[in-house]
């Protein structure tokens, strides 16, 4: 009985192996064809005949998906996944919150932080031992974007992104990567490869013949290859013996390589899944197990094999052999075109017409022929009438020029399975997996009413012509990703329909503020509790959420966008007084060069610096005193004024302290620091943001006054223990009669005990927060904005037990009113405890938490910043902490600093950005505690 073989045998197709051996030499030629350029290698790859390479870690994610297990409505499901996502991230010390529902039913939370490794299974096991979660799962896939992925050898992968003799994967990869789809690879099996496995499923072994089987039985649900290697006369006489060719695992790596993990290569259908039959053996295959696995691909029954229960969309046949199509191989064909899957083969590779080689001449399959990197026709692709339609295989290979062959995933061993490798191969087996990932692809993009037929004419109607003529017949020509995936209601089975985009119209909190619902027959749009959206134009306000869905007799294509959300902004553009933030960097470290000197200053440059403007009113930094030798303080003020009779940072001999500081900024763009004390110091300033220059009128903007001493309570008596001291800020020193927040420099003097102070406003009960700790004789200061009471006067709360000295020198204050302008500052009712470690775990060395602001206690999506007093407790070591933005790059500053077994805080201002979130980073060798009390944010716009 006619054996069919895997199109890229040795006695086939050329084998390159990945390393610096002696490469297979090339068939003789009468001319030696033009050499096209030369991709670049990928070195990186761990290369067959090489050393093997371990497997890259775990991809973070910071999306998780979710499936529920009884379906309601969309605003219940949203609020059920909500509440189990945000106590499974307690359990990793972050956040978490919904983001949206997808088309196939399952919900997607974003956390605060990227998780990997144990924090992700930690999260994964919570999610799951919910009683009302189905499923979890991490959102690893990044999708709709062009931007070359980060896999080493995708430089290599000229097959995929080459615009002139590839097949155009970027532009499709905007549309889909083949989620949901499933291809069987019907080969010789598949070998365990980290590029890989994430989109293997549990596939079957069709080998009926133990002995080619090589697993001591038959058939049996186990699709590993036990390697094809034979002996010398083994298969044929005369056929010398040939290694294992890992032919299944290479075409498997074409079609859906796990994509973005920094490691080997890319599918063309990444988000694809890949079913495993094995049907080829040493020395080929029967054509009863080829057409067993067909049908039990497409979802058929096969006697003594049990159910498929993930139904094939495509299968790939890259096989044959000299015959004409049998009964057999067609009835097989027939059941899975019927059933809905697509069935991709080779053309062969003896350039002959394909319609001499079996499964190529049967009726109801896409025949592929193989291309090369000029180009044209590989001289070894089968062509005529019965090719369908061409893709990269390869060809030209050379010693000096091997990558312009195709490039995936393989393995070490010789004949049994050894390590993970990468390999080169050409073929028309290289070229049908390109085919069958397109196909993948369109029927994840359309879904199931895309018929094989469907898919056939439309890989054939956006074809190209082969850049070099073949009058032999290469079918419609080069396939072309990009074109097939662009598709139109147009190009859609009847009554399936792309829905419209619904557009936002967002003119910052004014009655201008819409949303246009678009008519498109056969969608209808609805909001979160169902209720639906007529074609037209709506008002818009707070955070609109619209959903398309099918009314009867229609279907929505799978892939298409069904959710649209927008948060209407309700504040106006930035106004003179209002904060802008900026990524945080460092504008002065002494360190770099000269210590400042005893009583001297130093200036440094505000203005003009990382997008700065040129003129600004105020600056917000952090500053560090260094390798101080001596005890003192220092004091900035605007560069070119009168130094004020103020303290901004106290510090002792030797100790490194932080403290945030709000000051004016000179005419010339700049600040001054003086350094009062008997010994030199070095002084750091980080910059987290500036507030605009102008007349300040506006509610919440920020006006920047000289520092004015407010309270002294040396002059008279000190706060005694548990007990509180008010103070007029509202009228006093000039400051308007009613403010509605007050940023000050509070220091603590003569001590007689440990303990901490707390800041809030007259009026309201006293919260559970901190803003400056102290030792017993300590003299330590922390910049604190306060919310200012109804009587215009704030709070200062002594938590210990001895009484001590508070100072309070005042530097500005935000308008009272209600802000509504972009930038403006709103304080929180009273300081507000967003985050303790010490409530679950403390963070590690150099490890990172995070917390949630935006939506959280009243702060809203898109708020700009946030104004919070951050504490370090518990610390084993010596260190600093950096807060930043999560979602950005950690800046190279310090927000707190501290010694081991220290209580210390610092107030930080922090942008939030998107995210909405603050990341924390532990920068120690030993662990601790943070604490995050915020006290107001910052508008959007």
């Amino acid at each position: 009985m006619f054996n069919p073989r895997p199109f890229a045998a040795a006695a086939l197709t050329l084998v390159t192996v990945l390393a610096g051996a002696a490469l297979t030499a090339l068939p003789a030629q009468a001319t030696e064809p033009p050499q096209p350029s030369k991709p670049a290698a990928a070195a990186e790859l761990p290369l067959r005949d090489a050393s093997p390479q371990s497997a890259s870690a775990q991809v973070p994610t910071d999306q998780f998906i979710v499936g529920l297990k009884s379906r309601g409505n969309i605003a219940s499901e949203a609020a059920v996944t909500a509440q189990a996502a945000r106590s499974a991230a307690g359990r990793v010390g972050t956040a978490a919150q919904y983001v949206r529902a997808t088309a196939t039913g399952a919900q997607v939370v974003k956390t605060g932080k990227s998780l990997q490794g144990a924090d992700a299974d930690t999260f994964l096991a919570a999610l799951r031992s919910s009683p009302d979660v189905a499923y979890a799962e991490p959102d690893t896939i990044v999708q709709a974007t062009a931007t070359a992925p980060n896999d080493p050898g995708y430089v290599s992968q000229w097959s995929l992104w080459d615009e002139t003799a590839g097949i155009r994967i970027p532009g499709a990869w905007d549309y889909n990567r083949g989620e949901g789809a499933v291809v069987a690879v019907v080969d010789s099996g598949i070998t365990y490869h980290s590029d890989l496995t994430a989109n293997v499923l549990a596939g079957y072994d069709m080998l009926s013949n133990p002995d080619w089987a090589r697993d001591g039985d038959g058939r049996d649900p186990n699709p590993q290859d036990q390697g094809d290697w034979s002996t010398d006369n083994q298969c044929e006489p005369g056929l010398p013996a040939s290694r294992s060719s890992w032919h299944g695992t290479h075409v498997a790596g074409t079609i859906a390589a796990v994509g973005n993990n920094s490691n080997g290569i890319i599918g063309a259908a990444p988000a694809a899944k890949i079913l495993p039959i094995r049907a080829i053996g040493p020395c080929g295959g029967y054509i009863s197990d080829v057409a067993d696995s067909i049908i039990w691909a497409a979802g058929g029954t096969v006697s003594g094999v049990p159910a498929n229960p993930r139904r094939a969309h495509v299968v790939n046949l890259s096989l044959g052999g000299v015959s004409d199509c049998s009964v057999t191989e067609q009835n097989a064909i027939n059941f899975a075109q019927n059933a809905g899957t697509a069935v991709v083969v080779a053309a062969g590779n003896s350039g002959h017409p394909a319609s001499e080689i079996s499964p190529a001449n049967c009726q109801n399959v896409i025949t592929v022929a193989a291309s090369g990197l000029d180009g044209a026709r590989a001289d070894y692709s089968n062509y005529g009438s019965a090719v369908d339609i061409t893709a990269p295989g390869g060809s030209n290979m050379t010693n000096e020029n091997p990558w312009t062959g195709i490039v995936s995933t393989s393995n070490f061993g010789s004949t049994v399975p050894e390590g993970e490798a990468y390999e080169l191969l050409q073929g028309t087996s290289m070229a049908a997996p390109h085919v069958s990932a397109i196909a993948a692809m369109l029927i994840s993009e359309v879904g199931s009413t895309y018929t094989p037929d469907m898919v056939e004419a439309r890989l054939k109607a956006t074809a190209r012509p082969l850049p070099v003529a073949c009058p032999e017949g290469c079918g419609a020509g080069l396939v072309d990703a990009a074109k097939a995936l662009a598709l139109t209601n147009q190009d859609l089975p009847a009554n399936t329909v792309i829905p419209a985009a619904v557009t936002f119209s967002d003119k910052d909190g004014t009655a201008d503020d819409t949303l246009t619902v678009p008519e498109v027959q056969g969608v209808e749009y609805v909001g979160f509790a169902g209720s639906v959206f007529p074609a037209g134009i709506h008002t818009g306000s707070g955070t609109v959420n619209v959903f398309a869905r099918s009314i009867p007799g229609y279907t929505l294509m799978a892939g298409a966008n069904i959710q649209w959300s927008h948060t209407y902004a309700t504040t106006s553009a930035p106004v003179a007084g209002s904060l802008i933030t900026v990524t945080p960097f460092r504008a002065l470290d002494t360190r770099t060069s000269s210590i400042v000197a005893k009583d001297s200053t130093v200036s440094f440059q505000v203005a003009g610096r990382n997008s700065i403007p040129a003129k600004v009113s105020a600056v917000v930094f952090n500053l560090t005193v260094a390798e101080a030798r001596s005890f003192g303080f220092v004091t900035a003020y605007a560069s070119g004024t009168a130094r004020p009779d103020a303290s901004n940072l106290n510090f002792d001999k030797g100790q490194i302290v932080a403290n945030s500081v709000t000051v004016p900024v000179g005419a010339d763009g700049k600040v001054t620091l003086f350094n009062r004390s008997a010994g030199a110091t070095h002084l750091l300033a980080d910059i987290s943001g500036y507030y605009r220059e102008g007349e300040v009128t506006a509610p919440g903007a920020f006006k920047s006054i000289e520092p004015k001493r407010f309270l002294d309570t040396r002059s008279g008596t000190a706060v005694a223990p548990d007990t509180a001291r008010a103070f007029q800020v509202a009228g006093a020193n000039g400051l308007p009669e009613t403010v509605s927040a007050v940023v000050l420099n509070l220091t603590v003097a003569e001590a007689k005990s440990n303990g901490f102070v707390t800041a809030y406003p007259t009026g309201v009960n006293r919260p559970d927060a901190s803003n400056i700790n102290f030792a017993a004789g300590q003299i330590i200061p922390n910049s604190v904005t306060v919310p200012v009471g109804p009587d215009g006067k704030v709070m200062l709360y002594n938590r210990s037990n001895g009484a001590t000295h508070l100072i309070a020198d005042v530097s500005g204050y935000y308008l009272s009113g209600t802000p509504t302008a972009g930038g403006t500052f709103q304080p929180l009712a009273a300081p507000t405890r967003f985050l303790d470690t010490r409530l679950f775990y403390p963070l590690a060395p150099d490890d990172t938490t995070s917390f949630q602001a935006a939506r959280e206690h009243g702060i809203p999506a898109g708020a700009t910043a946030i104004v919070m007093n951050l504490t370090v407790a518990q610390a084993t070591s010596n260190g600093f902490v950096t807060a930043f933005p999560v979602g950005a790059t950690r800046p190279d500053i310090s927000s707190v600093n501290f010694d081991r077994g220290q209580i210390v805080a610092n107030s930080v201002t922090t942008p939030i950005f998107q995210h909405g979130g603050v990341a924390l980073f532990n920068r120690s060798a030993g662990i601790t505690h943070l604490i995050a009390d915020v006290s107001g944010y910052f508008l959007p716009g």
